[in-house]
């Protein structure tokens, strides 16, 4: 599958056009082979939202609300912004929709990111274990475009994450895809979470 920086031949158009900032300070470089695995792990924050933990370079905010009913996690240089957007899905509601995977990430993507467009290619990457397949978008804001990368990540008690991976076009891509690579290595289910559902679901 297409990485990240091998962008659709529209994206990368609309890149070449632009001047791209000074790489975000805030957000840590590709770390080197021989740094120790305690060394990474001081440039790394964690979170949990949505039933998952994961982990993203150090300079992102605590998970907050991003609107359109989405939480997450937001790192900005200036006015151009990376973001990691989440919104349940719960599992009686999947049922009730019951609908195909594709059909479902087209209406998540109305839904929740405003995002009307066909893909404009799809690019995969593993969360908890699995290979997963998500739509490549470009959308247009007042300050340019950002890339979307959006996900449906299924959790152990049936219910879904609507995951999307947004950045400004403006930053450095190496930066974007460490952060990216960051979120979906370092993801896993919060088990205090899954104690409390199995608590509810007795009642």
């Amino acid at each position: 599958m297409t990485q990240l920086w091998m962008l659709p031949t529209a994206i990368a158009s609309l890149l070449a056009l632009t001047t791209p900032l000074v790489p975000l300070s805030s957000l840590a470089q590709e770390a080197p082979a021989t740094e120790t695995q305690a060394r990474r792990q001081t440039q790394r924050q964690t979170h949990a939202a949505n039933g998952l933990i994961f982990e993203t370079p150090k300079g992102f905010s605590e998970v907050k609300s991003l609107g359109n009913d989405t939480v997450g996690v937001v790192a900005q240089k200036g006015s151009r912004k990376l973001k990691i957007r989440m919104a349940t899905l719960n599992a009686e509601w999947l049922e009730l929709l019951n609908m195909e995977d594709e059909e479902l990430l087209g209406y998540v993507k109305t839904t929740y990111l405003s995002i009307n467009a066909p893909a404009r290619e799809y690019h995969q990457r593993r969360f908890l274990g699995q290979t997963l397949t998500g739509e490549l978008q470009y959308k247009r804001t007042n300050r340019g475009y950002n890339i979307v990368e959006i996900y449906l990540v299924p959790l152990s008690d049936g219910s879904r994450v609507m995951l999307a991976l947004e950045a400004d076009t403006y930053l450095p891509l190496p930066h974007v895809e460490h952060a990216f690579r960051t979120v979906s290595r370092t993801m896993r289910e919060d088990p205090e979470f899954l104690k409390e559902l199995k608590k509810k679901k007795k009642r």
